[in-house]
């Protein structure tokens, strides 16, 4: 098993660990960035780059996606969903720089900031549904509950794969969390797939009913037909919640 230089320079940028030239060079920069991330999954920290490396580098991109994939015809999969998918695994980066990719989607969402550290769940949540080609909400795209205060979308009256799920923040008004209903687990939980999740994109578990929930479908596509726990593919899980949306 092998990896290019190049791909494990664009792999390793789109994670948050690497902010150099895609230059195929194997460099300082490239050998800290590797180094960082496979701190950050646990494998010893050496900049030596062998089959475990590069599973965990190519896994990052696409761990369940493929298991959805293959029952297509049983969860058809929005585009949005897949463009999420194709993030997991991106970080904020530690320090004084910035994820290339979260700044370009705040610049694309016409959005002020110039930094990774500003929440940015609902930044990735609008960037994603504005790059399947579909309306995003007009005001409060930074805010996680935006959809909520514009009534933008079809409100469900439950999951539905794809769907926009917003969570209040308790204690804090106006403050909360959305992410995409990717699936459920066996205990009964969401799985939902957002940004700023561990400081990251990533899919975890959350009540689908706690925290005032509410779900919500783009406008411009067609409202699914079923929704529910039920309707979703099963995702594995530990069952344990997220405590880190900040």
């Amino acid at each position: 098993m092998t990896m290019t230089i190049k791909e494990r320079q664009k792999l390793l940028k789109r994670y948050g660990f690497y902010h150099g030239r895609i230059d195929g060079i194997d460099g300082p920069k490239t050998s800290a960035a590797t180094i960082a991330f496979k701190q950050s999954r646990g494998l010893r920290a050496r900049d030596y780059v062998g089959p475990v490396t590069i599973m965990a580098l190519r896994k990052a991109i696409r761990p369940v996606a493929a298991n959805i994939a293959s029952d297509g015809a049983r969860y058809p999969m929005p585009v949005w969903l897949r463009l999420a998918y194709s993030h997991l695994g991106l970080r904020e980066i530690v320090g004084r720089h910035h994820n290339a990719e979260i700044l370009g989607w705040w610049e694309r969402l016409s959005l002020p900031f110039k930094d990774d550290e500003t929440p940015w769940c609902a930044g990735f949540g609008n960037a994603m549904v504005q790059a399947a080609g579909l309306p995003i909400v007009s005001k409060n795209r930074a805010a996680a509950l935006g959809w909520r205060w514009n009534g933008y979308g079809t409100r469900l009256d439950g999951p539905a794969l794809g769907a926009v799920m917003s969570m209040e923040r308790p204690g804090r008004p106006g403050s909360g969390h959305m992410t995409f209903v990717a699936g459920r687990d066996r205990h009964g939980n969401i799985m939902g797939l957002g940004g700023n999740q561990g400081n990251m994109v990533s899919i975890n578990p959350y009540s689908p009913t706690a925290r005032n929930a509410q779900y919500h479908w783009p406008e411009g596509s067609p409202t699914p037909a079923e929704t529910g726990l039920s309707s979703l593919p099963v995702i594995t899980s530990s069952g344990a919640k997220l405590t880190n949306e900040a």
